[in-house]
Order: C-alpha cells, then sequence, then structure tokens
C-alpha cells in the first residue's frame, strides 16, 4: 500500500476531512469571517461602553476566531494527504492571507480591553448575566495585564519580532538545512548517509560498531558548527532576558511558566525530587552493562534494547481490538464514545505518496479529532495509535463539553491523556505475555520511557535553569556551557558509564532549548499519567470519574487547578515521587524475572 496514490486508496482507509465542508459552505465561511471581522470593527473604542458592546463584541472575536480555526484545520489537514497537490497547497496559502489580513483588523479587541480596568468589566458582569460564563476568561486575560505594554511599545515589540526570532531560526536552519553528517557502514555493509531520522534507528542497533560509529559521526557535523550554534543559544537566552524584563517579569522563567499560572517552585521540585532519587538512574545504566555484557558502558549503548523486538506484526483490526483491550479499565462509556474513531472516519491509517510522515491528533471545535497515522504493523505503530487516540478523546471531551473559549488545553496537560494510553496498553501486553522474552521487552520499553522522559528531560530542565543563571553571571562560551553539561550527564547517569566527550555537546542539537523552560512539562506529564494509570488500575475510588472530569474541563482553569479534579496537587503531593517507585518496582521485576532461569 506503501506506493498506491492518494486516489487508489480505499475510502475505509482515509479520514473524511473532505466532508468538513460541502457545497459552498468554505467560501461560505470565508465570507462569514470577513464580514464578521467588518462588523467587529464598528466596536472599536467602544468595546468598553456598556455591558452589551462588551458581550456582542467578545462573543463576535470568538466567533471569527472558531471559523478561522476550522478553515485553518481543514486546508492543512487536506494538505497533509498529498503534500504535492498544488490545489489543496493553495488553499492553505489563501488561508494563511484571511488569518494575517484578520488579525491586524481585530488587533484593536484585546489591546483596548486590557486598556479598561477589571473593576468595570466585574462590573458589566453583574449587569449582564449573558456575560458571566465568560468570567474566567476576563480573570485569566486581565492576570497579564500587568505584563502588557502601552500601545507604541507592543508595536514596537511587533515589528521586532522577526529580529528576536533570529536565533531560533538560524538554528533551525543550520539544524534542518545546513548541516551535513557523513557515510558509514550498516551492519550488513552498506554505505548510508546519516541523517536525522535514521540516527535514532542506528543508535538503536544490536552493533556496537554501528551505534559507536554513528553517535560519534553525529556530534562531529554539530561540533563543527559550535560556534555558530553556540552563538544562537547565548542570543536566545539574551532574547528572553530582554523581554521578560521589558514585560515585568521576574525572569524568563517567571514569564515562561506565566500563563498556565503555574507557580515555579514546581520546576524546582521536579529537578529536586528526581535528584533525589537518581539512585534509581544509577541501578539501571548498571543493569544495561550487565544485560549487554560490556565490560565499559558507554552513552551509545544507552538505546539498545535490552530484549530484541519479537518482530510481530499486527494488522490494523488486530491494533484496534488490542487498542480497544487495553483501555477498557477506562470504562463502558469511554470505549463506546472511542469506538467512533474506527467507525466515523476519524482516521486516516496508511501512507501513500505525498503523506506529511508521522502521526498527530488535530481537528477544530466544530471538526472531528482526526488523527494522521503512517501504520506500519508494528508494535511502535500500535502505541502510537493508543498516543494518539488518547489526544483525540481529550479533544472529544472538552469539546463535547465546554464552550469554545474553554474548549482548547494547555501544553501542560495535553500529553497527560496520551501517555495514560500508552501506559495502559503496556500493562495490558504485559499481562497477556506468555513468555519471557515478552515480558523482558514491555518490561524494557516502559523502563526506557522514564528513562527519555521523566530522567533525561529532567536533567534537560536542570540545564536550562542553570545555564540561564549563569548567563547573568559572565559570558557564556562553547566552553562554558559544555563544561556545565557534562557536570550534569555525569549527576544523572553516573560513575558506572563512560561520558563520552562527544556527550557535553548534546545541548547542541535539542531544538526544545529555543522554546525556554518548555521540556519540564515531558517530565511532569509522565508523572501526572503513571500516577493517574496506576490509580485506575488499582481501582482507587473516584480515579477513573475524576479522570473523566479531567479529559472533559478544557481550560475551565488553570492547568494545576484542573488536575485537582484528579485528586492531584503536584505541587504538594508525591506524585512524582509515586512515579519513581513506578520505576523502581519496574526495575525490580525486570531483574527478577532476567534472573528466573
Amino acid at each position: 500500500m506503501n506506493n498506491l496514490k492518494r486516489e487508489e486508496v480505499e475510502d475505509a482507509y482515509k479520514w473524511d476531512v473532505d466532508k468538513i465542508y460541502q457545497g459552498d459552505g468554505f467560501k461560505n465561511d470565508i465570507a462569514e469571517v470577513i464580514k464578521s471581522t467588518e462588523y467587529l470593527m464598528k466596536y472599536k473604542g467602544v468595546v468598553l461602553k456598556n455591558a452589551n458592546n462588551l458581550l456582542e463584541s467578545l462573543e463576535l472575536d470568538l466567533k471569527i476566531s472558531k471559523m478561522i480555526s476550522k478553515l485553518y484545520v481543514y486546508t492543512v489537514m487536506l494538505s497533509n494527504e498529498d503534500m504535492t497537490n498544488n490545489k489543496n497547497l493553495s488553499l492553505v496559502g489563501e488561508i494563511d492571507q484571511l488569518i494575517t489580513t484578520t488579525n491586524e483588523k481585530t488587533a484593536f479587541f484585546q489591546t483596548e480591553l486590557l486598556s479598561g480596568e477589571y473593576n468595570l468589566v466585574l462590573k458589566y458582569l453583574s449587569e449582564n448575566t449573558k456575560l458571566k460564563k465568560y468570567s474566567f476568561y476576563f480573570e485569566d486575560l486581565f492576570r497579564s495585564k500587568k505584563h502588557i505594554l502601552p500601545l507604541a511599545e507592543e508595536e514596537l515589540i511587533a515589528r521586532l519580532n522577526e529580529i528576536l526570532d533570529a536565533p531560533s531560526d538560524i538554528f533551525d536552519l543550520l539544524n534542518n538545512s545546513d548541516i551535513t553528517f557523513s557515510k558509514f557502514k550498516d551492519e550488513t555493509g552498506n554505505i548510508v548517509t546519516l541523517n536525522h531520522s535514521n540516527y535514532s534507528k542506528y543508535i538503536e542497533s544490536y552493533d556496537r560498531r554501528v551505534r559507536k560509529t554513528v553517535f560519534k559521526k553525529l556530534y562531529k557535523s554539530y561540533t563543527s558548527l559550535k560556534n555558530t550554534i553556540t552563538k544562537c543559544l547565548v542570543d536566545n537566552i539574551k532574547v528572553d532576558y530582554f523581554i521578560s524584563k521589558t514585560r515585568k517579569y521576574d525572569s524568563p522563567l517567571q514569564m515562561s511558566l506565566y500563563n498556565n499560572n503555574i507557580d515555579p517552585k514546581l520546576y524546582d521540585k521536579l529537578i529536586k525530587t528526581v535528584n533525589n532519587r537518581i539512585d534509581l538512574s544509577y541501578k539501571y545504566i548498571s543493569l544495561r552493562k550487565d544485560i549487554l555484557k560490556l565490560d565499559k558502558i558507554h552513552m551509545y549503548d544507552l538505546y539498545v534494547p535490552l530484549v530484541k523486538d519479537i518482530n510481530k506484526k499486527y494488522s490494523f483490526d488486530e491494533a484496534k481490538d488490542i487498542v480497544i483491550k487495553a483501555l477498557s479499565p477506562l470504562g463502558d462509556k469511554y470505549i463506546n464514545d472511542l469506538k467512533q474513531a474506527f467507525s466515523n472516519s476519524w482516521i486516516d491509517i496508511y501512507y501513500n505518496l505525498g503523506k506529511k510522515s508521522g502521526a498527530y491528533s488535530w481537528g477544530s471545535y466544530d471538526t472531528k479529532p482526526y488523527l494522521l497515522l503512517n501504520y506500519e504493523g508494528t508494535l511502535n505503530s500500535v502505541s502510537t495509535l493508543a498516543h494518539e487516540l488518547g489526544h483525540s478523546m481529550h479533544s472529544y471531551y472538552s469539546n463535547h463539553t465546554q464552550e469554545y473559549q474553554y474548549s482548547g488545553y494547555s501544553i501542560f496537560l495535553a500529553e497527560i491523556a496520551s501517555t495514560v494510553n500508552e501506559i495502559l496498553l503496556n500493562k495490558y501486553l504485559y499481562s497477556k505475555s506468555t513468555s519471557k522474552e515478552e515480558k523482558l521487552m514491555y518490561l524494557n520499553d516502559l523502563l526506557e520511557s522514564f528513562r527519555a522522559t521523566l530522567f533525561r528531560q529532567t536533567m534537560f530542565a536542570e540545564f536550562e535553569k542553570l545555564l540561564y543563571e549563569k548567563e547573568q553571571k559572565e559570558i557564556l562560551t562553547e566552553e562554558s556551557i559544555a563544561k556545565l553539561y557534562l557536570k550534569l550527564n555525569k549527576k544523572y547517569y553516573g560513575k558506572n558509564i563512560v561520558h563520552d566527550k562527544e556527550i557535553k555537546y548534546e545541548w547542541m542539537r535539542i531544538p526544545h532549548f529555543y522554546t525556554s523552560f518548555y521540556v519540564y512539562q515531558y517530565a511532569t506529564g509522565i508523572a501526572v499519567a503513571t500516577r493517574i494509570a496506576s490509580d485506575i488500575l488499582g481501582k482507587k475510588e473516584g480515579a477513573l470519574e475524576n479522570y473523566l472530569k479531567f479529559l472533559k474541563s478544557g481550560s475551565s482553569n488553570y492547568p494545576l487547578e484542573i488536575l485537582k479534579k484528579c485528586g492531584i496537587d503536584i505541587l504538594n503531593d508525591d506524585t512524582i515521587d509515586k512515579a519513581l517507585d513506578v520505576f523502581e518496582e519496574t526495575l525490580n521485576e525486570f531483574i527478577k524475572i532476567y534472573n528466573d532461569k
């Protein structure tokens, strides 16, 4: 099926994105956006004149936003079906232009709204009951008012955006276009050119020569650009300090966490908690060394699976059946709703020529929560299906429970539902395993999820925090950054591994460092998901009902408050420690089964 053109793929294997708009619906929505935008502009200068003006202008602004979201999702997903289809690509361009024009014309609304006093808005809320459903919307908006600059300064920063984005943009060009990788011999002696995509494959090779070679060649390419990449990262830090100081934040860390109303104490707690249990990382490294029968374990030995994949292939129907059974602890209602994904054309299953690679879950408030897959029948494909269904069900419940203004959910919460599904799948497959090799394989998968997410992403988070603090005290250089990174690498991986000289440059290839203080959310996400999955599987009273409330909450409150619906107060409870307990239990279970004769 991989060589089929889009039109040759059976409809049963495709999503029905083309049905989002029928007849003249697409053109009519564009016309309605233009018409509503012109109507909204009539409120310029009088948004806060009275309660009715506030209500009418706000609902117009939300209506425009909702319609544009639908138009954008429709055109982009159509183009993703076949990225060589110029007709669909031109539709994306048309909507991009509509968005730009609309944003320019409607930008006054929020500026004008924030120019007023919150007490006046509260007065209007008491006068017009129809405004009350927007109470949290206004609370959240005005919470940021002290960080909004006078109009002239906001316009100046807007004009500077392209310049301020330069460090990140230059790194993207270096990382995706300009960097060149050399060739090497694979396991069978074939000459292969290294790239970002196949590195992840070959670093897992059971042939140690191969994984060592690609490791060294990868970092040789990055260090050839070390001065430029260092300049990009340092300038990106300077940009963050400039913006945070200009907007009157205490620090870039506070600025990054402010939108989600996350207390920076959580960031520190994550680092401290993982550091307190860092011996678990050392124990896992030692286990790797023993099982791989290595005299010395190196950084390039971290990714090779401890147990060879059983290489079983799963048809999509088999994957569907496995996922439904694995997620059955989430209850009959959840499963019945989830089955719509298979019966109601949510999923684009197989690759076709020109189709976008990878996988995602996406949609708008007025569409299905679609899934794009490139299903290949592997265990990883089954896991990806479960993962993306987690996102889609989160969106499904949020969209069906919340009104548009509260239907989205923050990045801080986004990976929780998908990771819950992955954990439930892993636990189900483990419970159904009949051989020692299978059990070890699933335990290894879970251990690797923790190593790569809870431990490694926390190391990244600590590196960012220390690096930003260091920038305020001294001039950062490639040498000082590499020294800091190596020190942390030694702390997180311990003395039982060889800290190859190349690893001190790992920071050079991490794109997330250009979205400051972002990566910690991966670590908190897996910690929360582990707690939720454990509570549900353990049949803790109220756990399932609370989780479903969480899925339905959207952005109706701040993320930490929404988590409390699951009985989780991650800032003050032991959720992160409990996740580390699960890692320890899984590690001990692996050792026990491995040593069983």
